[in-house]
């Protein structure tokens, strides 16, 4: 099976420039755990909330840290993101992905052809693949 055939086409990707609250935003309304950073179309590095998580955990969530809150949720995308990409081609192998994710572990591969993101595959869309091969063997 093929990345191409599993792969989300309909990719949320955020800017370097995006403020760290947005994507938080981003995260929670789309219920997604992460997104590719594209600066004219090309990825320049992946945002997850792994990354935004240290950024809240200095501090205790009440009243008297709220000045602190507003300035985290200020900082943009680009100081907190991971700029080396791992990505893949569609033409590649789903069991390749895999193996990519496991030995990065990370949870997610931006799907790039001629230098351009065409889709995202994350570990559940492995999982469903899977799946689906498991009922259609039964």
């Amino acid at each position: 099976m093929k990345v191409s055939e599993i792969m989300n086409r309909e990719v949320l990707s955020v800017s370097p420039q995006d403020r760290i609250c947005d994507v938080i935003d981003l995260f929670l309304e789309k219920n997604i755990t992460g997104a590719p950073v594209t600066e004219q179309g090309k990825v320049v590095g992946m945002i997850s909330r792994k990354d935004i998580l240290p950024l809240i955990t200095t501090f205790d969530l009440d009243c008297s840290s709220l000045e602190q809150i507003r300035r985290t949720c200020s900082n943009y995308v680009v100081d907190h993101m991971q700029g080396n990409v791992v990505s893949v081609q569609p033409v590649e192998d789903v069991e390749k992905c895999a193996l990519i994710m496991t030995d990065n572990s990370i949870n997610r591969l931006p799907v790039i052809e001629n230098d351009k993101l065409v889709g995202i595959v994350t570990r559940g869309d492995i999982l469903k693949a899977l799946a689906q091969c498991c009922l259609c063997h039964e």
